[in-house]
């Protein structure tokens, strides 16, 4: 009788236990994101935080994210991690008026890296799996990379940069965006030539890259067009000079851009030196 008592009470408990293990289950696909299945319901996103996230059959995930670079070109890194090796994931970019201004889609499992050219700006990012008929996990982060140089903010007439004396040190600098007559939002870089009387200031820009073209144009005090648009040829180091023969001291405004190659170096080094007329 004792054996079969403990038989009997081994039976009862194995479907106490699937029953249990049955409530405790939890859907592999449901995140704490959730509802952020369009802009209105965007999860908002720290940048330097990475959020693990799951797209189940048919979901679109909408993430925000705020960028502030105090008005300097910066870019800011996109990663996703694919973490399963069938979903196909779509990422669409949007501007804070909800504007598509990109998008990309990832081979099956393949890890994604987007970089952003920023401002100081808000944005949407919508991801999905491109057949809606897969599921699974993935890891965000969104990193601000500080990639523009330590010159900045030097873009603008009212913030270039003074070169009080003669020669200078090589400068270093990075273009991030391409900057000419054509492209006035670029990341230029602008100086101020202190020029004395019976002196010629001479400057060399020496691109980094072989694939990018420097170009340069020079202002008076008062904004005016003194050289028009320069632009070199992919890997040319540009010269020029601007003298004063005549009055007291003056200054200059040089403007210093860039067309970029395939390769997105924009870097490059500047150089003064001053002769006598």
């Amino acid at each position: 009788m004792i054996r079969i008592k403990n038989i009997f009470w081994i039976i009862l408990a194995i479907p106490v236990l699937l029953t249990l293990s049955t409530c405790e289950k939890e859907d592999p696909f449901k995140d704490d994101l959730e509802p952020n299945n369009s802009r209105d319901e965007a999860f908002g996103l720290t940048l330097g935080e990475q959020v693990n996230a799951s797209i189940a059959k048919g979901d679109h995930d909408w993430y925000s994210f705020s960028v502030e670079t105090n008005g300097i070109i910066d870019k800011a890194g996109i990663e996703i991690k694919n973490l399963t090796e069938e979903m196909e994931l779509t990422v669409v970019l949007y501007d804070s008026q909800g504007n598509q201004f990109g998008s990309f889609t990832g081979n099956a499992g393949i890890n994604m890296n987007i970089t952003l050219t920023t401002r100081t700006s808000s944005y949407y990012i919508e991801i999905y799996d491109k057949n809606s008929e897969q599921e699974g996990k993935y890891k965000i982060t969104i990193t601000l990379l500080q990639a523009n140089d330590s010159n900045e903010p030097d873009d603008t007439f009212k913030n270039a940069r003074i070169i009080p004396s003669y020669p200078s040190e090589d400068i270093t600098g990075i273009v991030l965006v391409n900057a000419s007559d054509a492209d006035q939002y670029g990341d230029f870089e602008f100086f101020i030539l202190l020029v004395n009387l019976n002196k010629i200031v001479n400057f060399t820009l020496t691109p980094t890259a072989d694939d990018i073209k420097m170009n340069y144009k020079i202002f008076s005090e008062d904004q005016s067009v003194v050289v028009e648009e320069t632009e070199g040829t992919p890997g040319q180091i540009l010269q020029a000079s601007v003298g004063n023969g005549s009055g007291g001291s003056m200054s200059r405004y040089l403007r210093v851009g860039a067309t970029l190659g395939e390769t997105g170096n924009g870097n490059y080094t500047i150089s003064f030196t001053d002769t006598d007329i």
